[in-house]
């Protein structure tokens, strides 16, 4: 898949850059001054980059923790912040806010791991009840076999345990070895699976896990001691029969048992900052997704009122008589701290 690799000069004596370029044996490798160069550079096609993936290895000096955006939801934490340590994902969704954010479509991943660690050991000890978002960037599950990310998480996990604290991995990646890799089950790392109606995983998800593969590995990491929660965010209504699609997701959640067992549901309306979505509409001219008809509110564009009203009233539902997800446990974007 990875026929070149971008490495900046200062990455390559670390340890983290020595164990990836191995698994890349028939990659050039290409020395850089500094990964921004690549990766920040004019008149980039990011829609061939995606269908012709680079990796660049680089070094992060700035901050590797910031706060979480607004367009985010921290399901009750008190403080949030997402980490960014790695940039884009191997899948390909049409309405994912990196396609209006990045100018680049190729893979970035920061090389200085102890140095992002020591970050969060700072803000770990400052803040109450923290969440900590690690895949907001990228799907850094996905491509736990090429960073071994997940594994690194999990030890610090380990040795970072403290009431209130939550690391959170995102994923839409169905492999189940992967959940092995965090072994044993760290109490403040929770696995959030991102789910969709199967239609649209089909449609608007390309590249990425089946929702069987999904729900099967969530089902894993349960059985396996770990901390699952799902994010049906964002709702897509597109199309005649969406609410089919989210009707037969539930009740199959419903069916599986595994409604009662995780620690929370994210559900909301499909929204981007409205910046975003301009070139989100440039970068897929023919998206159904960017090319719905959306409503800006306060920088962010979204469904209007009415339809979101709908469409949050429908899903709470759903996941209630249909999921077995306990009210409490369910939080919805744009609510009392998106809390039911």
């Amino acid at each position: 898949m990875i026929d070149i690799v971008y490495v900046e000069k200062d990455a390559l004596d670390i340890p983290f850059t020595k164990q990836v370029l191995p698994k890349l044996p028939r990659a050039r490798v290409i020395v850089i001054d500094r990964w921004e160069d690549v990766f920040y550079r004019k008149k980039q096609n990011y829609a061939l980059q995606m269908k012709n993936r680079k990796l660049i290895i680089g070094v992060n000096r700035e901050n590797f923790v910031m706060k979480g955006s607004d367009n985010c939801q921290s399901a009750g934490s008190e403080a949030f912040y997402y980490c960014s340590f790695a940039k884009n994902c191997i899948g390909g969704c049409d309405y994912c806010y990196l396609r209006g954010m990045l100018r680049s479509g190729y893979l970035l991943a920061f090389a200085n791991m102890q140095d992002c660690f020591e970050e969060v050991r700072e803000i770990a000890e400052k803040e109450g009840k923290t969440l900590i978002a690690l895949s907001y960037d990228n799907d850094v599950y996905a491509l736990e076999g090429l960073f071994g990310y997940v594994g690194m998480w999990a030890d610090l996990a380990r040795s970072e345990e403290r009431p209130g604290l939550t690391f959170e991995i995102r994923t839409k990646c169905g492999t189940k070895i992967f959940i092995d890799k965090a072994a044993p089950a760290p109490e403040s790392l929770v696995f959030t699976w991102s789910v969709s109606s199967a239609e649209n995983i089909k449609r608007f998800e390309r590249g990425t896990s089946s929702l069987k593969a999904r729900l099967d590995a969530a089902e894993y990491a349960l059985e396996k001691g770990f901390r699952v929660r799902l994010a049906l965010d964002p709702v897509i209504a597109a199309g005649e029969n969406w609410r089919k699609g989210y009707e037969e997701l539930c009740r199959e959640i419903g069916r599986r048992g595994i409604g009662k067992k995780i620690d929370a549901v994210m559900t909301g309306g499909f929204r981007i900052p409205a910046d975003y979505l301009k070139i989100l509409r440039r970068n897929m001219p023919d998206s159904l997704i960017a090319l719905d008809d959306y409503e800006v509110r306060e920088g962010t564009a979204g469904y209007p009122p009415a339809k979101e009203k709908l469409l949050v009233s429908f899903v709470l539902n759903e996941l209630e008589n249909s999921a077995g997800v306990p009210k409490d446990r369910i939080f919805v974007y744009g609510g009392e701290e998106e809390k039911r």
